[in-house]
């Protein structure tokens, strides 16, 4: 295909404006204090402290999209993290292009990768996309998008089963390392639209293809998953794993998909569900059609299930540049055949497409004065002396502030057990972790397990701290309790809101 020079122009731009978009620094000072950030900062900063992820560290979010940028150490855990989310950004729109322009070969190509990246960066009604909550953003749902690139490569060059298998089992591997909620994504994508190819054409020799692809993509996954872990044990000198605090998550996640938030359930499906069946109906006597259909709309599905365990409405914006892409490439692989029931299916799954650009334009419309703001933030590289040093709490007790600033950060640590805005104590990187954090993390897990952790934790064992329980929130009583049952806890303060404690090792007192 061409590349005009109208089309260099185009792309230089939109990657300048990506640029700018993904490496936007006001995202750490909006009002949430960091405490969606907190969730992936505070492990790297449990990590330097001497905690290892799947050992004594837990990580809710993952594994890789943890140690990546630890080991990227760029001028400390929150600048590491803020480059290694603007790159996730860039190479999502690159995965983007590579699509249009080298699987699809569209014509329209810049303008198609323009929308993406629009609705990528700027996704949600208040213009904040995926840096703010990276939680919701492309941190938590990359592998999704690998995922999309290599079905689309595969349904588009009609490669053999073992290529198939291959390039999905290196997918699923990579949701495996990356986080264990993606995995589930990704396996049930494929399990689901295996599924579909099985229903449309039910005999024993596609029974025994969609069998020995299930088992060699879980095989060739599992496989290189097992080299990975050996390569990160033998690295970090780790004696045994604890894959437990890996997927810990995902079974809470999971009933919370399957139940559904009932305030929350409906207008995704009806939004985006009812397209793909009215789609699937009208082409259940065109093969190709109905298996494209069933591919994208099996991830779409898949990702649809983070809504409903969500109880923000407000978490879809999120998804929609998963949505638009899966669409968009639903359109375009149909588009390129001739068949009667096209002419009204195609329409069918545009309308989600314009409908989501549509909202995302209406939305900078509507908030066009944040935009030069937004543009003006742009920096690779964060100046940690713009973050306060000093210690917020929700409700400000002078005579704990008072304490906190006695401690001595070469000899002791402190954990704060709180779930309030004031999380952002994590930017405070002066200090040592007590306890491996977030320490919501580890309230996925039994007491019996999370008292095991503790005790065979060689950190943990030899470190004296401080805890600051918020007794606002219940969620911590059970760790504080499991704390104070392998160290000797002494009570300082106890006010209206605050316990604070110092914790030796038993021996010590």
């Amino acid at each position: 295909m061409k590349i005009n020079l109208y089309n260099i122009f185009f792309l230089l731009l939109i990657f300048f404006i990506a640029l700018q978009l993904s490496f936007r620094t006001d995202y750490l000072f909006n009002s949430d204090h960091g405490f969606h950030l907190s969730y992936f900062i505070q492990p790297i900063v449990g990590i330097e402290s001497g905690y290892k992820l799947l050992l004594d560290q837990p990580s809710q979010y993952g594994f890789l999209n943890i140690l990546i940028p630890h080991i990227l150490d760029i001028n400390g855990p929150i600048n590491s993290f803020h480059i290694f989310q603007g790159v996730l950004n860039i190479i999502t729109i690159f995965i983007a292009f590579f699509i249009a322009l080298r699987i699809l070969k569209l014509k329209n190509y810049s303008f198609f990768i323009f929308l993406f990246s629009i609705i990528l960066l700027l996704s949600s009604t208040d213009l904040f996309g995926p840096q703010v909550y990276p939680s919701t953003g492309v941190v938590r749902f990359f592998p999704v998008y690998i995922l999309i690139l290599c079905q689309c490569f595969i349904r588009c060059n009609n490669i053999g089963i073992l290529k198939e298998t291959l390039l999905l089992g290196i997918c699923f591997f990579s949701s495996l390392m990356w986080g264990s909620e993606a995995s589930f994504y990704v396996l049930f994508s494929i399990g689901f639209y295996y599924l579909q190819e099985l229903l449309y054409q039910p005999c024993i020799k596609k029974l025994k293809e969609v069998l020995f692809k299930g088992f060699s993509i879980i095989t060739i996954s599992i496989t290189l998953s097992y080299i990975v872990l050996k390569i990160y044990q033998n690295s970090f000198d780790i004696e045994s794993l604890n894959l437990g605090l890996h997927f810990s998550f995902i079974t809470t996640y999971g009933s919370k998909a399957i139940s559904g938030q009932t305030s929350n359930i409906f207008s995704p499906i009806l939004l985006i569900t009812v397209p793909l069946l009215l789609a699937l109906i009208m082409n259940r006597k065109n093969k190709e059609n109905y298996l494209t259909i069933a591919c994208y709309g099996s991830i779409i599905i898949a990702v649809i299930s983070y809504s409903f365990m969500r109880s923000i409405a407000n978490n879809i914006n999120n998804l929609w540049p998963i949505f638009f892409l899966c669409f968009s490439i639903i359109y375009y692989e149909m588009k390129d055949r001739n068949s009667e029931e096209e002419n009204y299916s195609l329409k069918i799954i545009l309308l989600p497409t314009v409908l989501i650009a549509s909202l995302c334009f209406s939305n900078i419309v509507i908030n066009y004065k944040k935009i030069p703001k937004i543009m003006s933030t742009y920096s690779f590289t964060i100046d940690n002396n713009l973050f306060k040093k000093s210690f917020q709490l929700e409700e400000e007790d002078k005579s704990i502030l008072k304490e906190i600033e006695k401690i001595d950060w070469k000899k002791s640590s402190l954990s704060i057990l709180t779930w309030s805005g004031k999380t952002g104590n994590t930017f405070n990187e002066n200090y040592k972790p007590f306890l491996p954090g977030p320490s919501v993390s580890m309230t996925y897990h039994s007491d019996d397990y999370i008292e095991k952790i503790f005790r065979n934790s060689y950190i943990f064992k030899n470190r004296n701290g401080y805890i600051l329980h918020d007794k606002k929130w219940n969620t911590y009583e059970n760790i504080l309790k499991i704390v104070k049952n392998i160290k000797s806890c002494k009570s300082l303060i106890q006010s209206n809101r605050y316990d604070f404690y110092e914790c030796y090792s038993v021996e010590e007192r």
